[in-house]
Order: structure tokens, then sequence, then C-alpha cells
């Protein structure tokens, strides 16, 4: 892996608000581009807060970031996410990111805002560990694996081969593929369907939370 410079150092851009004591503060950092390939495969890691994933213009991979926090000075949040850097390691024709310096110890007030944008054909990889992921527009394989949380993914059906959705506690569901399926069970909830005509497989993992596929 190489360690980025960190996200927040280079370009902090305050959008907060009123000077009230229970504002929040949001942090923008710079923009981190990767050049790929047509058979790049791209893998993020990203541990706590709210991930966005969308098709890119062009032959690039893209990472945006903001960091909001409440009840916190804007130095102390500046602080904070001055710690986070994306780490990124290309070899063979995997892309791996990975957000690393996230303060384990704080939960509260300090949210991570995360925004994958990924050529739309590729295939594509995501481990959170907790909080809301948002996947829209690709047409590649994907392969989501969420700790704690929402999962909420929309595609193209035409592009869309198989699709499994799976919770170890909460709800699935796949919607738009002609009937549409859901499962809610207190305990190993799964749902599936294997008659797409399109390349790419769909795989959608939750361990607490609720996973849900949208066929456009």
């Amino acid at each position: 892996m190489k360690p980025a410079l960190p996200l927040a150092a280079a370009c902090l851009a305050l959008l907060a608000g009123a000077t009230a004591p229970a504002r929040a503060v949001v942090l923008e950092t710079d923009t981190r581009t990767f050049a790929v390939s047509p058979n790049h495969r791209v893998r993020l890691e990203f541990p706590i807060g709210e991930l966005r994933v969308i098709p890119a213009e062009g032959p690039r991979v893209r990472f945006d970031l903001r960091v909001r926090c409440k009840g916190r000075s804007d130095e102390r949040c500046a602080e904070l996410a001055d710690r986070l850097r994306l780490e990124s390691d290309d070899t063979g024709q995997t892309l791996s990111l990975k957000l690393d310096g996230y303060p384990k110890w704080l939960r509260k007030g300090f949210t991570a805002m995360g925004e994958l944008r990924v050529p739309r054909a590729l295939d594509v990889r995501i481990e959170m560990g907790v909080g809301q992921l948002e996947v829209e527009g690709l047409e590649g394989d994907l392969d989501v694996d969420l700790g704690v949380g929402q999962a909420d993914v929309r595609l193209p059906r035409a592009s869309v081969r198989e699709v499994s959705v799976d919770t170890g506690i909460g709800d699935a569901s796949i919607r738009g593929a002609g009937s549409s399926q859901a499962s809610s069970r207190f305990l190993g909830t799964r749902v599936a369907w294997t008659q797409g005509r399109g390349r790419s497989d769909v795989r959608v993992h939750v361990g607490v939370g609720e996973g849900s596929v949208k066929l456009e």
C-alpha cells in the first residue's frame, strides 16, 4: 500500500453555516484520481459513514471525501479530518483503495461522506463496516459486504445476469426483475434472481440491516 497525502490537509473548504454551537461543520478534501484500464477491477475499504458509488466519465477512478462534524469546533474537526488518509495500491490490474486513519473511538458527531466514481463497465468490490451505501448505474460485477447499515443498489437491468441479496439479521429485496422479491426474517434472510440476460453478477451481503437491489 502507498499512503496518500492526508486527505484533508491540502484543501479545507469550510461549508459551515451560522455560528450556533450545535452547527455542523463540513470539510471538503482534495479529489484523488487514478488511471485504469478496461480490464481493471476496483476494491474500496470504507470503515464508517456514508458512501455513494456512481459511474465515472472517462477512464479514471475518482474519490471525493467530505467530513461532517457536529458539536465540535472548526479546529477540532480539521484536526480529526486531517488524520484520514486514502491508501492506494494498483497490482495485477486491481486498484485497491482504503480509507485509513478513521478515529475508531469516535462515532458520535463525526461522519465521513465518500463518493467513488468508477468507469461503469469495471468490476467493483465494496467492503464497508458501518453506515449507508448507495450504488447506481454500474454495469460490471458488483460485490458488496456491509457489516451494519443499509445498502441500496440501483442498476440497469439489461446489464445484469444474476443477483443475490442476503442479510444476517434484517431485510433483503430485489425489485424490477419481473416479479419483485422481498424477505424479512430475524435471522438468515436471502433472495436471488438468476434470469438476467446481461453479463454482470451482483452480490450484496449485509450483516445487520437492510439490503436492496432495484433493476431499472
